[in-house]
Order: C-alpha cells, then sequence, then structure tokens
C-alpha cells in the first residue's frame, strides 16, 4: 500500500474491502495507520485505468469518505471523480479536439438562447456530417462506460452530502481554473450536485455563482463561446432549484440572494457583478421583472420586500464611490427603490 504506483491484486482487493467497510461502519475500530494504508491505496486504484478498480475504489471511498477524508487529497479525488463522470481523463491532452469542443458546448452568444448541452456530450467527442457519433466514440460509451460514469456522478453526490464545502471550494477552483476543459467539467458538476443536494449548496450559493460568471469572462472570447452552453444549462439548473436565483435572458442580469441576507446581480454580459443589495435576514425569493430592469427580493427574517434597480448607473455608482472610498465591497452597494415589511399572517404556505 505504501507503493503507491504499483498494481494491486486480487487478495489485496478483498482485503481492502473488508478495511473499508469497517471504516465506513466502524470508524473508530480502525487504527489511524490502517486508515491512511487503505486511502492511499484507494487514490491508486481511482486513478487506474482499469474500470472494475475505478468503480470499487469510487464506491468505498464515497462511503467511507468522513473516514478517509484526513489521509486524502480531497481536491483531487472530487477533480477526478468529475473527469470521470464527463468521460473525461487526464490522458487526453489540453490542445486535442479544440475544434469539436467549440461545437459541443454551442455557439450562442446569448445565454437565454444557447443550446443545451446534454451531460452525455463531453468535450472532444467528434460528430459526423449527419450528427451520429463516430464508431471510435460509440465504442467508448460501451455499458461498462456508462457504469462507471454513473458510479461517479453517485460518489460525486455521496461526497457532497459528506462536506460540501470541501466539494463547493474545489468545483469554485475548477471554474477558476485557466483550462477551459476544466471549467467545463465544473460547469456541468455544480449541475450534479444542486441536483441532488440543493439545500446543502444553498450556503455557499454566492461564491459559486460569482465563479460561474466569472468564468464567462469577455476578455476570453474564443473560451467563452467554448463555455456559454454549459453555462447555460447550469444557470437554468440553478433557476429551477432556488427561489432565490432569477435569470433574465434578454438583458443577461442573474439576481442570486444568499443566506447572509445579501442580494447579488450580475451581468453575464459582462462577466462581472453589478450590484449588491443588503438586507436582513436570509434572502428566500428574487425575481426580475419581465423588461429586467427591476429586482423584487424578499428576505425571511424581517420580512422585508425590496424592489431594486440591478445595473446603478455609472453616476449613481461614483457617487457612491466618495462615500465608501476605501471598502470594494460597498462600491456595489445599491438602496432600493422601494421597500415594505410584510405583515404576519399575509403570506399563504402552499
Amino acid at each position: 500500500a505504501r507503493s503507491a504506483p504499483r498494481a494491486v491484486d486480487g487478495e489485496e482487493l478483498h482485503a481492502l474491502t473488508i478495511v473499508c467497510v469497517i471504516a465506513a461502519d466502524f470508524p473508530a475500530q480502525l487504527p489511524v495507520t490502517a486508515r491512511s494504508m487503505a486511502a492511499t491505496m484507494l487514490q491508486t486504484l481511482l486513478a487506474s485505468r482499469g474500470e472494475r478498480e475505478q468503480m470499487m475504489a469510487i464506491e468505498l471511498l464515497s462511503r467511507g469518505f468522513a473516514t478517509f477524508r484526513a489521509h486524502v487529497d480531497s481536491a483531487m479525488v472530487i477533480r477526478r471523480l468529475v473527469g470521470i463522470m464527463l468521460r473525461i481523463t487526464e490522458d487526453q491532452g489540453e490542445d486535442g479536439g479544440r475544434a469539436d469542443r467549440a461545437e459541443a458546448l454551442g455557439r450562442g452568444a446569448v445565454l437565454g438562447r444557447a443550446a443545451l448541452v446534454p451531460s452525455s456530450s463531453a468535450p472532444g467527442t467528434r460528430r459526423s456530417s449527419d450528427g451520429r457519433a463516430n464508431k471510435a466514440s460509440d465504442a467508448r460509451m460501451g455499458s461498462v462506460s456508462f457504469a462507471v460514469v454513473g458510479a461517479a456522478k453517485s460518489g460525486l453526490q455521496r461526497i457532497s452530502a459528506l462536506d460540501m464545502p470541501v466539494v463547493s471550494a474545489t468545483l469554485c477552483s475548477m471554474l477558476c481554473d485557466p483550462s477551459v476543459d476544466e471549467r467545463w467539467r465544473a460547469l456541468h458538476a455544480v449541475g450534479v450536485v444542486v441536483q441532488a443536494h440543493a439545500a446543502l449548496l444553498h450556503e455557499h450559493l454566492e461564491a459559486v455563482t460569482s465563479a460561474i460568471v466569472g468564468s464567462l469572462s469577455p476578455k476570453r472570447a474564443t473560451e467563452r463561446r467554448r463555455l456559454v452552453g454549459a453555462a447555460g444549462t447550469c444557470v437554468r439548473v440553478l433557476e429551477r432549484s432556488y427561489a432565490c436565483v432569477s435569470f433574465h435572458a434578454e438583458t443577461q442580469t442573474l439576481a442570486v440572494g444568499c443566506t447572509n441576507g445579501r442580494c447579488v446581480a450580475f451581468d453575464l454580459r459582462t462577466g462581472t457583478r453589478t450590484s449588491v443589495l443588503d438586507m436582513h435576514g436570509l434572502v428566500a425569493a428574487v425575481a426580475i421583472s419581465p423588461l429586467g430592469n427591476l429586482v423584487a427580493s424578499f428576505a425571511l427574517g424581517s420580512r422585508e420586500l425590496c424592489v431594486w434597480d440591478p445595473q446603478p448607473s455609472a453616476l449613481a455608482m461614483f457617487a457612491k464611490s466618495l462615500f465608501w472610498p476605501t471598502d470594494a465591497e460597498a462600491h456595489g452597494s445599491v438602496a432600493p427603490t422601494k421597500s415594505m415589511t410584510i405583515p404576519d399572517g399575509f403570506l399563504v404556505h402552499s
């Protein structure tokens, strides 16, 4: 177990299975040395080429993650699971299939109109003129491969339930990665995590959304075109999963309510945050007006309903910067256009 690169034989696999079962169900009964050795072997199997070994490592490592996370590189494990889930391995070069990736990721200039990218269309999948995948791609997508993909997806969701802060931090790091492939993977992984554990990710929603928007910087136009389809899918998943997320396709405005009482507006055309409204209590609901020029947000604790402008004028932003010359966060702060307190008993819960 201490020599990580070597292969693991059958007897060691059986012993490892027993140790991992004990680690998952009776962690106190397992010595620290045994935990460390088992974690090393699991990481070796996870990085192997064999699908049987990968599936075994995913299952055992994710179920015993609470025990093994002190002995493994959690970020590496999560990145590896995301790569397997999207059928992308580190063996594929960074420069391979760039033109095909651009086609697979969609060419829409506006997120609201970009074609949705199905989770099965990984970068590098070649398409023939009639739209069918070539035979080499079909061979890689066999039933066993789909089993590994399903195991990786379940493993990521299981780890998310055990340690969402680590998962969200890793996904944010991937979204800021210089590699367009890494950001593409992270965008799809965010959707998988949200669909499984939206409530757990809610606390980290502002950080994740900021990273998603930041990955679409117009300064990198070519990369933006490759990511816009996956980002559009991710935004729609967020909007369907949270009442505190609203997106307006025409103005490319994304408004997000946070658990810390902040309501943040982003402009996806520029990839930047445009304004922040500070409220009192968890922001439970957000909606953008049909014209996209106003945002309504409701704070659950104070029962405060505010209507505000997500795109303040340059003059207004300059005036506010005079009052908060040293506070970078305050430069984007806005005051509500209208506000009111909802009385008790007014809200009807369905």
